[in-house]
Protein backbone atom coordinates (compact mmCIF):
# COMPACT_ATOMS: atom_id res chain seq x y z
CA UNK A 1 0.00 0.00 0.00
CA UNK A 2 1.30 3.43 -0.92
CA UNK A 3 0.43 6.34 1.30
CA UNK A 4 -0.13 9.84 0.04
CA UNK A 5 2.48 12.56 0.14
CA UNK A 6 1.03 14.01 3.35
CA UNK A 7 1.70 10.80 5.25
CA UNK A 8 4.91 10.22 7.17
CA UNK A 9 4.30 6.47 7.46
CA UNK A 10 1.84 3.74 6.62
CA UNK A 11 -0.26 4.66 9.60
CA UNK A 12 0.28 8.40 9.91
CA UNK A 13 -2.61 10.81 9.54
CA UNK A 14 -3.00 14.42 8.56
CA UNK A 15 -5.94 16.41 9.87
CA UNK A 16 -7.66 19.53 8.63
CA UNK A 17 -10.69 21.62 9.46
CA UNK A 18 -13.04 22.07 6.53
CA UNK A 19 -15.40 24.77 7.63
CA UNK A 20 -17.89 25.25 10.44
CA UNK A 21 -21.04 23.99 8.78
CA UNK A 22 -23.93 23.37 11.13
CA UNK A 23 -24.06 19.58 11.39
CA UNK A 24 -27.00 19.39 13.78
CA UNK A 25 -29.60 21.97 14.67
CA UNK A 26 -29.74 20.69 18.25
CA UNK A 27 -26.03 20.94 19.02
CA UNK A 28 -25.43 24.61 18.30
CA UNK A 29 -23.04 24.34 15.39
CA UNK A 30 -20.87 21.27 15.25
CA UNK A 31 -17.68 21.32 13.26
CA UNK A 32 -16.33 18.86 10.77
CA UNK A 33 -12.81 17.48 10.71
CA UNK A 34 -11.30 15.58 7.81
CA UNK A 35 -8.64 12.98 8.55
CA UNK A 36 -6.44 11.61 5.80
CA UNK A 37 -4.59 8.37 6.42
CA UNK A 38 -3.73 5.05 4.86
CA UNK A 39 -6.61 2.63 4.33
CA UNK A 40 -9.26 2.67 7.06
CA UNK A 41 -12.29 0.37 7.15
CA UNK A 42 -14.81 1.74 9.62
CA UNK A 43 -17.08 -1.30 9.63
CA UNK A 44 -14.28 -3.77 10.36
CA UNK A 45 -12.67 -1.51 12.95
CA UNK A 46 -15.66 -0.07 14.82
CA UNK A 47 -18.17 -2.90 14.48
CA UNK A 48 -15.96 -5.98 14.59
CA UNK A 49 -15.81 -6.85 18.28
CA UNK A 50 -13.30 -4.36 19.67
CA UNK A 51 -15.78 -1.69 20.79
CA UNK A 52 -19.52 -1.86 21.38
CA UNK A 53 -21.04 1.63 21.22
CA UNK A 54 -20.85 2.40 17.51
CA UNK A 55 -24.04 2.35 15.45
CA UNK A 56 -24.11 2.24 11.68
CA UNK A 57 -26.25 5.04 10.33
CA UNK A 58 -27.46 3.26 7.19
CA UNK A 59 -27.57 -0.36 6.15
CA UNK A 60 -26.86 -1.71 9.65
CA UNK A 61 -24.98 -4.88 8.60
CA UNK A 62 -25.54 -6.92 11.74
CA UNK A 63 -29.15 -6.02 12.38
CA UNK A 64 -28.22 -4.69 15.85
CA UNK A 65 -30.24 -1.74 17.04
CA UNK A 66 -28.96 0.86 19.51
CA UNK A 67 -30.25 0.78 23.07
CA UNK A 68 -33.28 2.98 22.46
CA UNK A 69 -34.08 1.20 19.22
CA UNK A 70 -34.19 4.29 16.99
CA UNK A 71 -30.73 5.28 15.86
CA UNK A 72 -29.85 2.69 13.21
CA UNK A 73 -30.97 3.63 9.73
CA UNK A 74 -32.10 7.12 10.70
CA UNK A 75 -30.89 10.66 10.12
CA UNK A 76 -29.94 13.04 12.89
CA UNK A 77 -32.18 16.16 12.63
CA UNK A 78 -30.50 18.90 10.63
CA UNK A 79 -27.97 16.67 8.87
CA UNK A 80 -27.92 16.36 5.12
CA UNK A 81 -28.89 12.86 3.92
CA UNK A 82 -26.03 10.45 3.46
CA UNK A 83 -25.02 9.93 -0.14
CA UNK A 84 -22.36 8.13 -2.15
CA UNK A 85 -18.78 8.62 -1.07
CA UNK A 86 -16.12 10.06 -3.34
CA UNK A 87 -15.54 6.70 -5.04
CA UNK A 88 -19.23 6.21 -5.83
CA UNK A 89 -19.77 3.30 -3.44
CA UNK A 90 -22.33 3.28 -0.63
CA UNK A 91 -21.46 5.65 2.19
CA UNK A 92 -20.43 4.02 5.45
CA UNK A 93 -21.04 6.12 8.56
CA UNK A 94 -21.14 5.38 12.27
CA UNK A 95 -22.48 7.36 15.22
CA UNK A 96 -20.75 6.97 18.56
CA UNK A 97 -19.07 8.71 21.46
CA UNK A 98 -15.36 9.29 22.00
CA UNK A 99 -14.73 10.39 25.57
CA UNK A 100 -17.50 12.89 26.21
CA UNK A 101 -18.00 13.93 22.61
CA UNK A 102 -20.67 12.55 20.30
CA UNK A 103 -19.49 12.15 16.73
CA UNK A 104 -20.49 10.82 13.35
CA UNK A 105 -17.61 9.30 11.39
CA UNK A 106 -18.11 8.91 7.64
CA UNK A 107 -15.92 7.28 5.02
CA UNK A 108 -15.32 9.80 2.24
CA UNK A 109 -13.31 7.28 0.22
CA UNK A 110 -13.76 3.54 -0.12
CA UNK A 111 -12.22 1.47 2.68
CA UNK A 112 -10.23 -0.61 0.21
CA UNK A 113 -8.23 2.31 -1.15
CA UNK A 114 -4.58 2.91 -0.28
CA UNK A 115 -5.38 6.38 1.08
CA UNK A 116 -8.53 7.06 3.08
CA UNK A 117 -10.35 10.23 3.99
CA UNK A 118 -12.91 10.25 6.76
CA UNK A 119 -15.13 13.05 8.00
CA UNK A 120 -15.65 13.46 11.73
CA UNK A 121 -18.73 15.54 12.53
CA UNK A 122 -18.81 16.64 16.16
CA UNK A 123 -22.42 16.36 17.33
CA UNK A 124 -21.93 17.56 20.89
CA UNK A 125 -22.25 21.24 21.77
CA UNK A 126 -18.48 21.51 21.60
CA UNK A 127 -15.36 19.38 21.46
CA UNK A 128 -12.44 19.59 23.89
CA UNK A 129 -9.15 21.09 22.82
CA UNK A 130 -6.96 18.76 20.82
CA UNK A 131 -9.92 16.63 19.77
CA UNK A 132 -8.36 15.95 16.36
CA UNK A 133 -5.51 14.17 18.12
CA UNK A 134 -7.96 12.34 20.36
CA UNK A 135 -9.84 10.94 17.36
CA UNK A 136 -6.67 9.91 15.54
CA UNK A 137 -5.40 8.24 18.70
CA UNK A 138 -8.68 6.40 19.29
CA UNK A 139 -8.86 5.09 15.72
CA UNK A 140 -5.24 3.96 15.76
CA UNK A 141 -4.53 5.66 12.46
CA UNK A 142 -1.12 6.94 13.51
CA UNK A 143 0.20 3.46 14.15
CA UNK A 144 2.94 2.63 11.67
CA UNK A 145 2.20 -0.88 10.41
CA UNK A 146 5.08 -1.05 7.93
CA UNK A 147 6.99 -3.60 10.02
CA UNK A 148 3.89 -5.75 10.40
CA UNK A 149 3.32 -5.80 6.64
CA UNK A 150 6.95 -6.60 5.94
CA UNK A 151 7.12 -9.42 8.49
CA UNK A 152 3.81 -11.14 7.73
CA UNK A 153 3.17 -10.62 4.02
CA UNK A 154 4.11 -14.25 3.42
CA UNK A 155 2.29 -15.60 6.47
CA UNK A 156 -0.36 -18.17 5.41
CA UNK A 157 -3.11 -16.61 7.51
CA UNK A 158 -2.10 -13.02 8.28
CA UNK A 159 -0.66 -12.27 4.82
CA UNK A 160 -3.91 -12.71 2.86
CA UNK A 161 -5.81 -10.95 5.65
CA UNK A 162 -3.54 -7.89 5.40
CA UNK A 163 -4.08 -7.77 1.64
CA UNK A 164 -7.81 -8.43 1.85
CA UNK A 165 -8.64 -6.20 4.82
CA UNK A 166 -6.11 -3.35 4.59
CA UNK A 167 -8.26 -0.89 6.53
CA UNK A 168 -8.54 -2.89 9.75
CA UNK A 169 -7.17 -0.91 12.71
CA UNK A 170 -6.52 -1.55 16.39
CA UNK A 171 -8.53 0.86 18.54
CA UNK A 172 -7.12 2.62 21.60
CA UNK A 173 -10.15 2.92 23.84
CA UNK A 174 -10.76 4.42 27.27
CA UNK A 175 -9.68 1.62 29.64
CA UNK A 176 -12.64 1.83 32.02
CA UNK A 177 -15.30 1.47 29.33
CA UNK A 178 -13.23 -1.24 27.65
CA UNK A 179 -13.02 -3.20 30.91
CA UNK A 180 -16.78 -3.05 31.50
CA UNK A 181 -17.44 -3.97 27.87
CA UNK A 182 -15.42 -7.15 28.06
CA UNK A 183 -16.78 -8.12 31.47
CA UNK A 184 -20.14 -7.91 29.70
CA UNK A 185 -18.78 -10.15 26.93
CA UNK A 186 -18.63 -13.17 29.23
CA UNK A 187 -20.73 -15.98 27.67
CA UNK A 188 -22.38 -13.41 25.42
CA UNK A 189 -22.35 -12.18 21.82
CA UNK A 190 -21.84 -8.87 20.07
CA UNK A 191 -25.54 -7.87 19.85
CA UNK A 192 -26.09 -8.49 23.55
CA UNK A 193 -22.85 -6.81 24.58
CA UNK A 194 -23.88 -3.72 22.62
CA UNK A 195 -27.24 -3.69 24.34
CA UNK A 196 -25.67 -4.10 27.80
CA UNK A 197 -22.94 -1.49 27.42
CA UNK A 198 -25.31 0.91 25.69
CA UNK A 199 -27.84 0.56 28.51
CA UNK A 200 -25.21 1.32 31.15
CA UNK A 201 -24.25 4.51 29.30
CA UNK A 202 -27.84 5.56 28.66
CA UNK A 203 -29.12 4.99 32.19
CA UNK A 204 -26.11 6.17 34.23
CA UNK A 205 -24.01 8.35 31.91
CA UNK A 206 -24.50 11.99 30.96
CA UNK A 207 -26.15 13.00 27.68
CA UNK A 208 -23.58 14.53 25.30
CA UNK A 209 -25.48 14.72 22.01
CA UNK A 210 -28.92 14.64 20.37
CA UNK A 211 -29.01 10.97 19.42
CA UNK A 212 -30.65 8.13 21.32
CA UNK A 213 -27.24 6.64 22.19
CA UNK A 214 -25.29 9.89 22.71
CA UNK A 215 -24.19 9.39 26.30
CA UNK A 216 -20.76 9.50 27.86
CA UNK A 217 -19.81 6.27 29.57
CA UNK A 218 -20.35 6.73 33.32
CA UNK A 219 -17.45 7.05 35.73
CA UNK A 220 -16.70 4.05 37.93
CA UNK A 221 -17.96 5.97 40.98
CA UNK A 222 -21.40 6.32 39.37
CA UNK A 223 -21.52 2.64 38.39
CA UNK A 224 -20.55 1.59 41.92
CA UNK A 225 -23.32 3.76 43.40
CA UNK A 226 -25.88 2.35 40.95
CA UNK A 227 -25.17 -1.10 42.35
CA UNK A 228 -25.63 -4.69 41.29
CA UNK A 229 -29.45 -4.81 41.36
CA UNK A 230 -29.73 -1.80 39.09
CA UNK A 231 -27.30 -3.32 36.59
CA UNK A 232 -29.15 -6.63 36.67
CA UNK A 233 -32.36 -4.78 35.90
CA UNK A 234 -30.61 -3.25 32.86
CA UNK A 235 -30.08 -6.76 31.51
CA UNK A 236 -26.49 -7.47 32.54
CA UNK A 237 -27.54 -10.58 34.48
CA UNK A 238 -24.79 -12.33 36.42
CA UNK A 239 -22.20 -9.97 34.89
CA UNK A 240 -23.47 -7.22 37.20
CA UNK A 241 -21.82 -8.92 40.19
CA UNK A 242 -18.46 -8.55 38.40
CA UNK A 243 -18.94 -4.99 37.11
CA UNK A 244 -19.67 -3.47 40.52
CA UNK A 245 -16.50 -4.73 42.30
CA UNK A 246 -14.47 -3.59 39.30
CA UNK A 247 -16.07 -0.15 39.57
CA UNK A 248 -15.30 -0.02 43.28
CA UNK A 249 -11.67 -1.01 42.69
CA UNK A 250 -11.15 1.68 40.06
CA UNK A 251 -13.08 4.36 41.96
CA UNK A 252 -11.11 3.75 45.16
CA UNK A 253 -7.75 3.85 43.38
CA UNK A 254 -7.03 0.24 44.24
CA UNK A 255 -6.75 -0.34 40.50
CA UNK A 256 -5.22 2.47 38.44
CA UNK A 257 -6.09 1.55 34.88
CA UNK A 258 -4.14 4.35 33.21
CA UNK A 259 -1.03 3.40 35.16
CA UNK A 260 -1.26 -0.06 33.61
CA UNK A 261 -0.39 1.49 30.25
CA UNK A 262 3.11 2.01 31.61
CA UNK A 263 3.37 -1.32 33.41
CA UNK A 264 4.93 -4.44 31.89
CA UNK A 265 2.53 -6.88 30.22
CA UNK A 266 2.59 -9.56 32.92
CA UNK A 267 2.17 -7.01 35.72
CA UNK A 268 -0.78 -5.32 34.00
CA UNK A 269 -2.37 -8.68 33.22
CA UNK A 270 -2.01 -9.85 36.82
CA UNK A 271 -3.65 -6.64 38.08
CA UNK A 272 -6.68 -7.21 35.86
CA UNK A 273 -7.20 -10.89 36.61
CA UNK A 274 -7.25 -10.09 40.33
CA UNK A 275 -10.68 -8.59 39.68
CA UNK A 276 -13.54 -10.96 40.41
CA UNK A 277 -14.90 -12.32 37.14
CA UNK A 278 -11.97 -11.18 34.98
CA UNK A 279 -10.12 -14.08 33.43
CA UNK A 280 -7.15 -14.07 31.10
CA UNK A 281 -9.21 -13.68 27.91
CA UNK A 282 -11.08 -10.62 29.21
CA UNK A 283 -7.83 -9.19 30.54
CA UNK A 284 -6.08 -9.72 27.20
CA UNK A 285 -8.87 -7.87 25.36
CA UNK A 286 -8.54 -4.89 27.70
CA UNK A 287 -4.76 -4.98 27.40
CA UNK A 288 -4.90 -5.10 23.59
CA UNK A 289 -7.68 -2.59 22.93
CA UNK A 290 -7.03 0.05 25.58
CA UNK A 291 -3.78 -0.45 27.50
CA UNK A 292 -1.13 -0.41 24.75
CA UNK A 293 0.00 -4.00 25.28
CA UNK A 294 1.03 -4.94 21.76
CA UNK A 295 1.84 -8.52 22.74
CA UNK A 296 -1.62 -9.22 24.18
CA UNK A 297 -3.36 -12.02 22.27
CA UNK A 298 -6.97 -12.75 23.27
CA UNK A 299 -8.08 -16.29 22.42
CA UNK A 300 -11.62 -17.47 21.74
CA UNK A 301 -13.02 -20.27 19.59
CA UNK A 302 -12.39 -18.33 16.34
CA UNK A 303 -8.75 -17.73 17.23
CA UNK A 304 -8.14 -21.23 18.54
CA UNK A 305 -9.55 -22.68 15.32
CA UNK A 306 -7.28 -20.42 13.23
CA UNK A 307 -4.22 -21.32 15.30
CA UNK A 308 -4.96 -25.01 14.79
CA UNK A 309 -5.56 -24.60 11.06
CA UNK A 310 -2.68 -22.33 10.12
CA UNK A 311 -0.02 -22.73 12.78
CA UNK A 312 -0.24 -26.31 14.00
CA UNK A 313 -1.65 -25.66 17.46
CA UNK A 314 -2.58 -29.12 18.78
CA UNK A 315 -6.32 -29.71 18.97
CA UNK A 316 -7.66 -29.58 22.49
CA UNK A 317 -5.15 -26.94 23.63
CA UNK A 318 -6.76 -24.73 26.26
CA UNK A 319 -7.07 -20.99 25.75
CA UNK A 320 -4.29 -20.06 28.18
CA UNK A 321 -1.78 -22.32 26.45
CA UNK A 322 -2.99 -21.14 23.03
CA UNK A 323 -2.44 -17.50 24.03
CA UNK A 324 1.08 -18.27 25.23
CA UNK A 325 1.76 -20.16 21.97
CA UNK A 326 0.61 -17.11 19.97
CA UNK A 327 2.59 -14.59 22.03
CA UNK A 328 5.74 -16.58 21.42
CA UNK A 329 5.05 -16.65 17.68
CA UNK A 330 3.85 -13.07 17.10
CA UNK A 331 5.65 -11.17 19.88
CA UNK A 332 5.05 -7.40 19.74
CA UNK A 333 2.70 -7.85 16.77
CA UNK A 334 0.36 -10.06 18.79
CA UNK A 335 -2.60 -7.71 19.29
CA UNK A 336 -2.85 -6.51 15.70
CA UNK A 337 -2.12 -9.99 14.29
CA UNK A 338 -4.93 -11.33 16.46
CA UNK A 339 -7.36 -8.83 14.98
CA UNK A 340 -6.48 -9.77 11.40
CA UNK A 341 -6.77 -13.45 12.31
CA UNK A 342 -10.06 -12.98 14.17
CA UNK A 343 -11.58 -10.91 11.36
CA UNK A 344 -10.59 -13.41 8.68
CA UNK A 345 -11.82 -16.41 10.65
CA UNK A 346 -15.12 -14.80 11.62
CA UNK A 347 -15.92 -13.80 8.04
CA UNK A 348 -14.82 -17.20 6.79
CA UNK A 349 -17.27 -18.92 9.12
CA UNK A 350 -20.07 -16.52 8.17
CA UNK A 351 -19.46 -17.23 4.48
CA UNK A 352 -20.71 -20.75 5.16
CA UNK A 353 -24.11 -19.24 5.87
CA UNK A 354 -24.31 -18.17 2.23
CA UNK A 355 -26.03 -15.09 0.84
CA UNK A 356 -24.45 -11.68 1.30
CA UNK A 357 -21.95 -13.05 3.84
CA UNK A 358 -19.98 -14.78 1.10
CA UNK A 359 -18.76 -11.56 -0.52
CA UNK A 360 -17.24 -10.31 2.75
CA UNK A 361 -14.86 -13.28 3.12
CA UNK A 362 -11.53 -13.58 1.34
CA UNK A 363 -11.88 -15.33 -2.06
CA UNK A 364 -9.89 -18.33 -0.82
CA UNK A 365 -12.24 -18.67 2.18
CA UNK A 366 -15.50 -18.76 0.22
CA UNK A 367 -15.51 -22.42 -0.76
Amino acid sequence: MVAGSELSGQGAASLSHVGNERADTQTGGARRLVLRTSALDLESTLDGGQAFRWWRVTGNPSGIRPPAGKLSGTRVPGNAPLAKNLTGSETVAYDGVIGSTAVRITELTAASGDVAEIAVDVRSAEAPGGFEDTVADYLGIRADLTALYAKFTGDPCIGPAISGFPGLRLLRQAPWECLVSFICSSTSNIPRIKQNVGAVAREIGARVGPGDADFAFPAPEAVAVAGERFLRDLGLGFRAKFVVPAAEAVASGELDLLALREAPFEEARAALVRLHGVGEKIADCVLAFSLDKAEAFPVDRHIRRALERWYGLPEGTNNAAAAEFARERFGQFGAVAQQYMFHRERLSQRAKWGGAHVAHALPEDRA
